[in-house]
């Protein structure tokens, strides 16, 4: 596991890559007041940032779900709410579709629970168009749940 020092050294490297953009080791490591050597223990490069938080936050995430809870699922996305927001913003729907197969705790989806678990992250994406507003997440929720039974229903062996 990582340090508490290792731990907040990330998260200032990420919120300064975040909330500004910056294209160089050296402007992020200006802006979040570490060395480029720090920098580079943490990420091999720029282009590595995304990717290196989606490992992240799908590792905080493990450590947040106490129990396969999609309301769980969206208070965690609030809170990580402008990390989230740069997915959406790059259309990358990897990190939802990871954390709800989390939820559904299935390692190898089938087909319908692939299709279900992309229905479930337009949900998020939609929500999270409109700037995840903490109002909405009942709404969010019920349409998450309809999806989900729907699916359930759709897995139920004929008669």
């Amino acid at each position: 596991m990582r340090d508490c020092r290792y731990k907040k050294t990330e998260e200032k490297l990420l919120s300064v890559f975040f909330d500004a953009r910056y294209d160089t080791m050296e402007q992020i490591a200006k802006r979040a007041g570490v060395t480029r050597s720090t920098i580079y223990t943490h990420h091999r490069s720029v282009m590595k940032i995304l990717p290196d938080w989606e490992a992240y936050i799908l590792e905080e995430y493990r450590l947040f779900l106490r129990r396969r809870d999609y309301l769980e699922m969206l208070v965690f996305i609030l809170n990580y709410q402008k990390y989230f927001e740069v997915f959406l913003k790059f259309g990358d729907r990897g990190i939802i579709m990871k954390i709800i197969f989390e939820v559904l705790g299935i390692q190898e989806p089938e087909k319908v629970l692939k299709i279900m678990a992309s229905e479930i992250a337009e949900i998020i994406f939609e929500w999270g168009e409109k700037g995840f507003s903490k109002d909405e997440i009942e709404m969010v929720l019920a349409d998450i749940v309809y999806i989900s039974n729907t699916a359930k229903e759709r897995l139920k062996p004929i008669k």
